[in-house]
């Protein structure tokens, strides 16, 4: 009944109030088997030197849902106490389930020392946010922020640079799906807003974001020289499936492109990739008017210049059943295609 009026500091598969030096997690609708898993609470204080005992960096509460809550009239509750020192951030949920990280209104910090982190330095992106990469995570600032700027849910897709870095159940759709509320990863502060997501840890060819039905960018981090060079050693004995402008191999569910002699004006035009899978249903719902995902790059976006070489390469989508026929060369607006092949199925 205190909560009822009260809007959530966070919402997840529970909804998430502070209220009276407490944590309350609330479902409307709850079942046995909701609160069945253990919970997950690490609480970060704002000094280190708060926590009882060493000095660390944060403060595990983790705990049964029957030693804090009940069910009761087909919801469910659990009031956990919290300690007195100030906290900076919250991170709780349960294992494989469900988890959320936020800030308590009365404690930025940790927001306005990601702000320090990135401030002065270029975005990668910008749109209604400007994106930055600090630490392995993904920043999300807004200089002016009201709180409807960051009502609108957010959707991120990472595509890596291997799909085989994928869990088994997205490599059909050769992106990871990591959209999420603003809640759950950062806050306002300042008369400024900032969220900070954590990459995964497997090389990133492109990363899209945005809010739904809003604003939507695209960042594409610079191909590694390195990894490229070392695509090429694995190449060398082996013969191309095509040779055109550039020469095409298959190998470990990768495109791959190379050029012996290459200049800049060689990969100045954009790249067309597309792929017909031997089962047109097992496109994403948004491609499968147009039959074939496309996989269009700029070359700094997949490849790299070496030793007066240019290599790039495109992880390619791992459909049930196959890919029937693919299709790619590079594009000048205006004039056209400069070359185009076809290659008939993947090996």
């Amino acid at each position: 009944a205190a909560l009822a009026a009260a809007p959530p500091a966070a919402r997840d598969y529970f909804d998430l109030y502070i209220q009276d030096n407490q944590l309350t997690y609330l479902r409307e609708s709850c079942a046995a088997a909701d609160t069945a898993e253990p919970f997950f609470l690490h609480l970060f204080p704002a000094a280190a030197d708060l926590l009882a005992g060493p000095a660390a960096e944060q403060d595990n509460l983790d705990f049964a849902f029957g030693r804090w809550g009940g069910h009761f009239d087909g919801k469910c509750l659990a009031a956990v106490p919290l300690p007195d020192y100030p906290i900076a951030a919250l991170r709780t949920g349960q294992a494989g389930i469900w988890e959320v990280n936020f800030y308590p209104p009365s404690a930025p910090e940790p927001l306005r020392a990601a702000y320090a982190a990135v401030a002065g330095r270029q975005p990668v992106a910008r749109a209604a946010f400007d994106l930055y990469v600090q630490d392995s995570r993904l920043i999300y600032l807004r200089e002016t922020c009201a709180a409807a700027d960051t009502a609108a849910a957010f959707f991120l897709h990472i595509v890596p640079e291997d799909v085989a870095d994928l869990p088994a159940e997205r490599r059909a759709a050769g992106f990871a799906h990591r959209d999420f509320d603003f809640a759950r990863w950062g806050g306002p502060f300042d008369g400024k807003c900032l969220a900070a997501l954590p990459l995964p840890d497997y090389p990133i060819a492109a990363v899209r974001t945005g809010q739904e039905g809003g604003w939507a960018v695209a960042w594409h981090p610079p191909a590694d020289p390195e990894l490229r060079r070392a695509d090429y050693a694995a190449l060398s004995p082996k013969q191309p499936v095509i040779k055109n402008f550039f020469d095409l191999y298959l190998q470990d569910n990768r495109l791959l492109y190379l050029r012996e002699f290459c200049t800049a004006a060689d990969t100045a035009a954009g790249f067309f990739l597309h792929i017909i899978p031997a089962d047109v249903a097992n496109l994403p719902a948004e491609q499968q008017a147009a039959g074939f995902a496309n996989l269009d790059f700029a070359f700094a976006q997949r490849g790299a210049h070496f030793d007066g070489k240019c290599l790039a390469s495109v992880s390619l989508p791992d459909y049930p059943g196959g890919i029937k026929e693919m299709r790619t060369g590079q594009y000048v607006p205006g004039q056209g295609e400069a070359w185009s092949v076809g290659l008939v199925a993947a090996p």
